[in-house]
């Protein structure tokens, strides 16, 4: 669909007769199946454990992988939707996740579990090409309201996972965690193959191969040692040396990227000043966002005799997130009309509040279910608010051809910003473990207090973003910084 399409009035419909609700509707659900296939493991760690008999640091690697999979991945999955169409990468993408999904229902060993996921793993290419997407077949006034409505219900998808994890456990079993996924993921690509048009190849090459791997090492250089610093230790020579040759391959992916010819990630693209402030937002966001519903399942579920906890069940720890699903959805979706009246980061920022408001209320208010409830709930309102903002930021600040792989390499620094939340999080806890090896209440406290600061200075990144952000559609208009 050419750019002048893209300015002109908005049509009823898009390509192949398809109306505009149906395209966002197959979009939201894709985007669902992949949040859904990202958090339903976390709350099951243990019973994953138990089923692939491994022991606790074996069963960190079904995250560890996944983790690695989706940063290595969705900014090279992006980067290959902007040049071969969009429609076939989100196609490619669901089939991975379904064939991923169905290796790790068939594992009973730990080795086939991981090669599950890491298939799962290039789902986090969803969210970028699903963007693409509704920028190539929606009117411009329209895409704004689109992406923010995809990234809420994504958002809200992770909730649901927390949510039906324990049912799925305890009335279907253990590979069902992988085989609902299969099929959903199964019917949308489906969907995508018969409602969804053709997308156009892009003009901008399919990027440097060289650069490609280049961040792939780097990325893992970089993510490893957050999610194995706890085990490997902080100060070991592995962690540190990592991190070290993390910041050396960085660097080499940046030069490399600044002479090609055909570059991954486009080095003018990303020093657009609003492209780069949404992008440390984004990092910053991950921090709260990922810590939030990772951590606090386990805070409920930590048992009554630390003389703090909960003692909630898998079940009841995930019921208690319906009301910060429901709220978080509902101000996610709300903030497409919104956009049409208040500028995207007017947005952003009053999203910023509600998460700083929650991580306060948890870290000095915690003793009943109903006060972590209300903080979570409070903190799923700006959570709703600010993803959706915050993809719509992105969308509009490059140009078409870039959406992929730029809204992939946002993504993909929320997923390390996300790492980076959990890596403080569990060090935080670590250096505060009482009785029975459970954090102390003192731990959780300083943890949530971290998060709070962290969201703060996401507020603070947000602030930096400029007011005007939308690019210009034209495939022809220049870059500048």
């Amino acid at each position: 669909m050419s750019a002048a399409v893209l300015g002109g009035p908005a049509p009823a419909v898009t390509g192949r007769g398809r109306t505009a609700g149906f395209v966002v509707t197959v979009l939201s659900v894709a985007a669902v199946s992949y949040a859904l296939v990202q958090s339903m493991v976390n709350p099951g760690l243990e019973a994953l454990r138990a089923y692939v008999h491994t022991d606790q640091l074996g069963v960190s690697w079904v995250l560890t992988s996944f983790l690695l999979a989706s940063a290595v991945l969705t900014p090279i999955l992006g980067r290959l939707g902007d040049h071969f169409g969009k429609r076939r990468m989100l196609l490619t993408v669901m089939a991975l996740l379904t064939a991923g999904s169905v290796v790790a229902a068939l594992a009973h060993t730990l080795p086939v579990l991981l090669v599950g996921r890491v298939l799962q793993g290039a789902g986090g290419a969803t969210l970028p090409l699903a963007f693409g997407i509704v920028r190539e077949l929606l009117p411009r006034m329209k895409v704004g309201s689109a992406v923010g409505t995809i990234a809420a219900v994504s958002s809200v998808g992770g909730a649901v996972g927390v949510l039906v994890t324990g049912p799925i456990i305890v009335h279907l079993g253990i590979p069902w965690l992988f085989w609902l996924p299969a099929i959903a993921n199964a019917v949308v690509a489906f969907a995508l193959l018969a409602g969804i048009p053709r997308s156009e190849r892009g003009s901008t090459g399919p990027g440097d191969f060289l650069a490609g791997a280049t961040l792939a090492v780097a990325l893992v250089l970089l993510i490893l040692p957050l999610s194995q610093g706890g085990d490997w230790g902080w100060a070991s020579p592995r962690t540190i040396g990592s991190f070290v040759l993390a910041l050396v391959f960085g660097a080499l992916w940046i030069r490399i990227e600044a002479h090609s010819k055909s570059p991954l990630i486009d080095m003018r693209v990303f020093r657009l000043r609003p492209v780069w402030t949404a992008n440390l937002a984004s990092l910053l966001f991950g921090v709260t966002l990922y810590a939030a519903f990772g951590f606090i399942p386990t805070f409920l579920q930590t048992p009554t005799m630390t003389g703090y906890g909960l003692g909630a069940s898998i079940t009841l720890s995930g019921l208690l997130f319906v009301p910060v699903t429901v709220v978080q959805l509902v101000a996610g979706i709300a903030a497409g009309p919104l956009s049409s009246r208040l500028p995207a980061k007017l947005l952003l920022v009053l999203g910023g509040i509600p998460v700083i408001a929650g991580f306060i209320l948890l870290a000095f208010a915690h003793e009943s279910a109903w006060q972590i409830v209300l903080a979570t709930a409070v903190s799923g309102a700006g959570f709703g608010l600010g993803l959706s903002a915050l993809s719509a930021l992105v969308v509009h600040a490059v140009p078409a051809a870039h959406t992929g792989a730029a809204t992939g390499m946002n993504a993909n620094l929320r997923t390390i910003g996300g790492a980076i939340g959990a890596a403080i999080v569990t060090a935080i806890l670590a250096a505060h473990t009482g009785a029975g090896s459970f954090p102390t209440e003192t731990g959780w406290t300083i943890a949530f207090t971290v998060l709070a600061l962290a969201a703060v200075l996401g507020l603070a990144a947000s602030l930096l973003i400029p007011n005007t952000t939308i690019h210009s559609d034209e495939e022809s208009a220049p870059i500048t910084t």
